[in-house]
């Protein structure tokens, strides 16, 4: 019997073996063998807008791992040419999208960065991120501590000292100008407008994304508030769920943190309490959690039963007639900067309520149109974030949008910041503030 190549035949638990796509479950190379150079994929990737050279396109990706499976060259990782073909990919699934194979070139990008080990952002950044998979209390505590210490200008004196200005440390004067100037722990934010966040016999789990919990806070609140409005609500805090692993990290560390998520959402209400996040890089990650188990059956029942009762913001919020917003000076669009994908339920229920909401004034845009990187982008390659940034910028700027709603804290606060440094006339908002 023939079986599929792999990249580390030796290590295969290092890699996912079977492919969850639009078209059905496929291996590695039954997935990469799709592609049939077409080229459709070019004209929407956002690093080929940029380098118009074949390895940073999608189908020089999907090649590169064609002929890596076939045995016709190996990944290596002191190739600096497949190292940045690598690297630079946003995983932003535009070229899925556009596909008529719909290829996964996001997820083979990941298959190969774990084959190569490739370490994408800086050093002490992925180790801090890690703790919150591997020790999410201490990861907690120091998140709390690192506030701390930049509200007491910590972080600007290091500046000043050009301590942040060392190799490996230049991130840090990013975050600090990217995150709030005022940032409220979310116990308090809670405590202030009086809501709860576990009720006494739930009917719905919250689990707030990390920035939602420890950066945004508002959004934590904003959520709970509407699914207060149907729900009793239990909420997850500083709970991990594997993604951050899943892209930057180990693949057995992010089965490991999604098995103790999904282990202690069976045991929740005999596994069928729906589960509710407020990051769509977070619900599109979980949606795709069977795909870690292939061959284990207990465990891929339960990621796909988790998958069945997973909620987006977009599934709780009010749609009816009486909620619609009046007219405004401007035009309000959808920015899709998301992981793997940038369409489904989670965007069409967007568009859909934002249609509802603004009317006329709703603009919407295509997969043609520049977005925000995705989840961290701009800590792997900086250059590259800030030329798609800009790009995003002159696309808002040429409609003269007012508001741009996004889908994830994460985007929000980037976008945020560029629009306040090139375009000011116009603001980034998570979803869950559109109707506040």
């Amino acid at each position: 019997m023939f079986n599929d190549p792999c990249l580390e035949p030796l290590f295969p638990r290092r890699h996912v073996e079977e492919l969850q796509t639009s078209l059905g479950n496929k291996t590695l190379y039954n997935s990469v063998s799709a592609c049939n150079r077409c080229g459709i994929c070019a004209a929407v990737c956002p690093t080929y807008q940029l380098y118009h050279q074949e390895n940073f396109s999608p189908r020089g990706r999907n090649q590169i791992l064609r002929l890596c499976l076939e045995g016709k060259i190996k990944l290596n990782k002191e190739n600096r040419v497949l190292r940045e073909a690598l690297i630079s990919c946003t995983l932003c699934g535009r070229c899925n999208e556009a596909c008529a194979a719909q290829v996964p070139t996001a997820e083979h990008v990941l298959e190969m960065r774990r084959a190569l080990g490739l370490r994408v952002l800086p050093r002490l950044l992925q180790s801090f991120l890690q703790l919150r998979d591997h020790k999410p209390r201490l990861f907690s505590t120091l998140t709390r501590t690192a506030l701390i210490l930049r509200r007491l200008w910590v972080v600007k004196i290091a500046w000043l000292f050009q301590i942040t200005h060392l190799p490996g440390l230049t991130w840090i004067n990013h975050l600090d100008d990217v995150l709030p100037a005022r940032i409220i722990p979310l116990a308090k934010v809670l405590a202030k407008a009086n809501v709860q966040a576990n009720q006494e016999n739930p009917e719905l789990i919250y689990l707030p994304s990390l920035e939602a919990e420890f950066i945004l806070p508002n959004i934590a609140l904003a959520t709970l508030r509407l699914a207060q409005k149907k729900y009793r609500t239990e909420t997850w805090q500083n709970t991990a769920t594997g993604l951050f692993s899943y892209v930057y990290g180990d693949l057995r560390q992010s089965r490991k943190m999604l098995r103790k998520l999904l282990a202690r959402h069976a045991k929740t209400g005999n596994g069928k309490r729906p589960l509710l996040t407020d990051s769509v890089d977070v619900y599109l990650f979980l949606k795709r959690a069977p795909q870690l188990f292939s061959g284990r059956k207990l465990w891929q029942e339960r990621a796909q039963n988790l998958a069945q009762n997973l909620l987006f913001v977009t599934d709780i919020f009010p749609t009816d007639s009486d909620d619609k917003i009046p007219s405004t000076p401007g035009s309000v669009q959808l920015e899709r900067s998301a992981l793997f994908e940038r369409q489904g339920p989670a965007f069409e229920k967007a568009e859909k309520i934002l249609t509802t909401l603004f009317g006329k004034n709703f603009v919407k845009c295509f997969y043609t149109d520049a977005d925000t990187p995705a989840f961290g982008y701009t800590f792997v390659a900086p250059k590259n974030a800030t030329r798609m940034s800009l790009k995003t910028v002159e696309k808002i700027a040429r409609l003269q949008t007012q508001q741009v709603v996004t889908l994830s804290g994460l985007a929000a606060l980037e976008l945020a910041y560029v629009l306040k440094k090139f375009y000011p006339a116009a603001q980034a908002t998570h979803f869950v503030h559109v109707n506040r």
